[in-house]
Parts: C-alpha cells; sequence; structure tokens
C-alpha cells in the first residue's frame, strides 16, 4: 500500500510539473521592440511676437535679441503641436547584448504651411509636410551581468553622470549641472559605469562640428563626470570637460555661424568675443573644470532637499592668420545652489529656493582675460536650457514646440553675467491628481550694458497641473515679466528701443504613450 501511495504521489507530481512548464511556456517573451510617444499640444496667449517678417516659424534665442523678438500693443494667439516617437529594438537572439534607440521629433503651428519641406512647419489644411527630425539613432552595448554600457551613435549630449537612456529628463533637469551648459543631442561615445557600488562615472567623446573631412577644422568635446555616494543621503561629484575647437567659426547653424565669434552667439544671448581688427578666425582650448553635491535628492528620506554645483570655465583663445598669436586667456565662475522643504504627503507640496550666479565682462578679450561663461548655446542652439527654475519668460521655460525665448536665454547673460533667485511655492490639492504653483524670478545683471542699469526684471508666474489619466495631464500657466532698468541700454534690445513688459498665458495637453 506505501509503495502505492508513492507511485500515485509522484506521478501526480510530474503531471503537476508538466502543467507548471506549460503555463511557463505560455508567458509572452520580452518584446524585442518597444515603442514610446510622446503628444504635446499648446495654445498660446501672449504680447510676444518676432518683427521681422522673416523670422517666424521656428523662433528660438533671446528675448529681445536677434531673433526680433518684441512685445508689441497686439495679442499672438497660435496653436502648436509636438509628437516625439521613441523606439527601442533589442533582438532576443542577443540576449540584450546591444540595443538600438531611434528618437524623431514633428513639430508645428496650427495652420502653418502645407504640401512643402521643413522642420517645425506644417499643420496647414492637405498637411502633406516633411517635417520630421532625427535627434537620437545609437546602439548601446551592454554585456550580460556587466557594471557598464557603452553608447554610440547620435545620442543625448548632457552634463550629468547619469545615463539618459535610463534616466528622466527631469533627474537631469535637477542633478548635475541642471542642463545649464549642454543639454542637447550629438553624435560620439559615451561610457557609464558603477566605479563602485556607490560609485558612477561617464566618460564621452562627442563631434560638435566636423567640417572638411581632410583638414584640421573640428569642434570636438571630450567628457569626464564621476559622482560617488558618501552616506546614504549625501551625493558629491566632479566634472573635467573639453573642448578642441579648429572650427575658425565655419559651419553651424544657417547664416549665423557657430563658435565664440559667431552671430549664433549673439543671437542665443551666449558669450560673443569680438576678435581684432580685420582678423575673423580664432583657435580655442576650453576648459570646464567643476564639483556638485546633493543632500536627500528627490526627498528620499527626509523634508528638505539641498543641492549645488560650482563650474569654472579656463582656457585660451589664439587668433589664427595673424601675428596676434594669443589674445585671451578664459577664466570664468558659475554657482548655483537650492533648498527646498517638502511640507505635505507628496512631493509636489514643496517649496523651494534657487540662486544663480555667473562671472560677466564689461570688456570681452580687450584686456587678455575674458571672464564670461561658456556654454554649448555658442555652438548649437538651443544647448544649454537651465529650467529647474520653473521661470516662464525671465529664464526659458521647456514647456514648447517651435518658440524657445527667455530674457537670460543663456547663463551668461550675453556675457555680462547674472545673478538670479527663484521661489516657488507648490501643493497637491489633490495628491498626485491636481497640483498648483506660484513663482517669482529676479535678476540683476552682474556687469551693467551701456545706457542701462543693472535690475533685469522681475516675474510673477502661476501653473495649475490637472492628471486627466495616468500620464495624461492638462495644464494651464501664466506668467508676467516686469522688465527693470537693464532696458534702457539700446545695445541689449533688437530694435534699439526700451521695449513693454511682456506677459505669457498658455494651456497644455501633454500625454505620455506606452
Amino acid at each position: 500500500m506505501k509503495n502505492f501511495s508513492l507511485i500515485v504521489f509522484i506521478i501526480t507530481f510530474y503531471f503537476v510539473s508538466i502543467a507548471q512548464d506549460d503555463n511557463r511556456l505560455k508567458d509572452p517573451p520580452p518584446k524585442e521592440f518597444q515603442f514610446i510617444g510622446y503628444s504635446f499640444t499648446r495654445l498660446t496667449s501672449s504680447n510676444i511676437t518676432p518683427t521681422n517678417d522673416i523670422l517666424q516659424g521656428q523662433v528660438i534665442g533671446r528675448l529681445f535679441g536677434q531673433n526680433s523678438t518684441n512685445t508689441v500693443p497686439l495679442t499672438s494667439v497660435y496653436l502648436e503641436q509636438r509628437f516625439v516617437p521613441f523606439m527601442v529594438y533589442k533582438p532576443s537572439i542577443l540576449d540584450g547584448f546591444a540595443a538600438f534607440r531611434a528618437l524623431f521629433k514633428i513639430d508645428y503651428t496650427w495652420g502653418d504651411q502645407a504640401y512643402g519641406v521643413g522642420n517645425n512647419r506644417g499643420g496647414a489644411i492637405n498637411a502633406g509636410q516633411v517635417n520630421m527630425q532625427t535627434l537620437l539613432a545609437n546602439v548601446e552595448i551592454k554585456p550580460e551581468n556587466s557594471d557598464w554600457n557603452v553608447v554610440v551613435g547620435l545620442q543625448r549630449l548632457f552634463d550629468n553622470v547619469r545615463d539618459p537612456n535610463v534616466n528622466t529628463l527631469q533627474t537631469a533637469q535637477t542633478s548635475g549641472y541642471k542642463l545649464s551648459f549642454w543639454g542637447t543631442q550629438a553624435v560620439g561615445i559615451n561610457i557609464f559605469g558603477d566605479l563602485t557600488p556607490t560609485t558612477k562615472g561617464r566618460a564621452g567623446y562627442f563631434q560638435l562640428w566636423e567640417n572638411e573631412i581632410s583638414k584640421n577644422d573640428d569642434v570636438s568635446l571630450w567628457m569626464l563626470d564621476v559622482e560617488s555616494r558618501v552616506t546614504p543621503l549625501l551625493e558629491l561629484g566632479g566634472s573635467l570637460w573639453y573642448v578642441w575647437d579648429r572650427g575658425k567659426g565655419s559651419s553651424g547653424i544657417s547664416v549665423l555661424g557657430q563658435g565664440l565669434n559667431s552671430a549664433l552667439a549673439e543671437y542665443n544671448g551666449a558669450t560673443r568675443i569680438k576678435l581684432p581688427a580685420n582678423i575673423q578666425n580664432y583657435e580655442a582650448n576650453l576648459f570646464w573644470f567643476g564639483g556638485r553635491f546633493a543632500f536627500n535628492r528627490d526627498f528620499l528620506a527626509g523634508r528638505w532637499w539641498l543641492d549645488g554645483f560650482v563650474m569654472s570655465n579656463l582656457g585660451m583663445i589664439d587668433t589664427v592668420g595673424s601675428s596676434n598669436g594669443k589674445v585671451s586667456d578664459v577664466i570664468a565662475l558659475t554657482a548655483n545652489a537650492s533648498i527646498a522643504y517638502k511640507y505635505g504627503m507628496t512631493a509636489n507640496d514643496k517649496i523651494s529656493f534657487e540662486a544663480l550666479y555667473t562671472t560677466g565682462d564689461g570688456n570681452g578679450i580687450s584686456d587678455g582675460k575674458l571672464s564670461s561663461v561658456i556654454t554649448g548655446n555658442v555652438y548649437g542652439s538651443p544647448v544649454g536650457i537651465y529650467s529647474a527654475h520653473r521661470a516662464l519668460l525671465l529664464f526659458p521655460d521647456p514647456q514648447v514646440v517651435n518658440r524657445y525665448y527667455s530674457a537670460v536665454h543663456d547663463i551668461s547673460n550675453m556675457g555680462l553675467g547674472v545673478t538670479a533667485a527663484f521661489l516657488n511655492l507648490s501643493k497637491d490639492f489633490i495628491p498626485n491628481k491636481f497640483s498648483g504653483k506660484l513663482g517669482i524670478a529676479s535678476a540683476i545683471a552682474n556687469v551693467k550694458p551701456d545706457g542701462g542699469d543693472s535690475y533685469m526684471g522681475s516675474e510673477v508666474n502661476i501653473e495649475f497641473k490637472y492628471n486627466l489619466k495616468v500620464f495624461l495631464t492638462l495644464g494651464v500657466s501664466a506668467g508676467y515679466l516686469v522688465l527693470g532698468d537693464f532696458y534702457n541700454s539700446p545695445n541689449v534690445t533688437y530694435d534699439r528701443t526700451r521695449p513693454k513688459d511682456p506677459w505669457t498665458f498658455f494651456t497644455t495637453l501633454s500625454w505620455l504613450m506606452f
């Protein structure tokens, strides 16, 4: 009898095991192809418009600057839409060893254009517009069980030690150097790795401009970053970046060119140098050396969140084809710090204060020393997109499609430097469903422009966000900027007259699709 019972048990166990295996076989295999989409629609009402008829459609750069944006006694009303498809292909035959990522973007203004070709255009009747932009196309190599990965190709260029392929944009905006220097995409190689269980590092190389392939006329960027969690709540990091600039101002965006002496730098509100008379070409070696810290980032284990960074610009600028040789050294400094207190239940129940400081220079390279901060905005547009402040007009607001401008569009503030302060109070009226924010921002130039004063202005803004469903959010935002006597200077405005105070009101509908 015992033997019979044992045989029954074995047979039963065998068939149960087979059934379990069958169930396991029915589980869907990991997806080789993944799609993530982002849809963003914005309806804007504002008194800001480009005054030059040629500079319409996509408008980027400094408010009141060379993009001809100005305040007018009229109201601009327009609808814009963006669709961003993101695709990941990870073939199972490679067992996760390699993955390909591609990101595209389609931007247009409702009723703008049809049956044409061009980025940031479309949306008119009949549509038929060829307007897709390629933002990412890269291959990631990550061996099984490795603590490092390599990304090769067109990828995100961020001033952060973290891999942007697996970290959110919000993380990049509030950690590292907050995209103040580099926040775009470029071709290159990035190596990310966990050096120890508590320390991570990044080594990267990016080809910013190639120009002629047979000549020594390129612009290249090398980046080294490291960050360690020295205690469970305290992060410390350091960075060293180097730009080898032999482009001599060639190439660049449209007729603006690129580089330290380019019209692009002025268009973006970045530092633009003036070379000695009759000299157009230069070569430069530019370094960025800095450190950062964060305590209880993202309110990990407490109600206080502190972070900050200091970044120094060092380098040398030489002329080309002249006997002048070295024309200037570069010695500049950026400092940023913020403190936030979470008074309620969610991360939106908080009050935060942030400050920014950059050195300025009133006479450029004429004295052989440049004290103005240099960012990636001298090589592309936009590249430095500092936006942790949550202002709408005084500093850049990333909730945009085709029109991306602000009074201080680059942290160098046209090379004059800036001291700015931001105070934000936010609250979840319905936890994780309905939130609101009230913000105040103010800025002064650290070097006065000719004919103007240092006070640039103060902004008041307000926002409400309502989550209709998961990752489907409706927003309403409004901001008003009171301009200071900085704008009495004819040198800081496109039409050389003092502008009226700008305001904006817009609603947004954003949907992150999986």
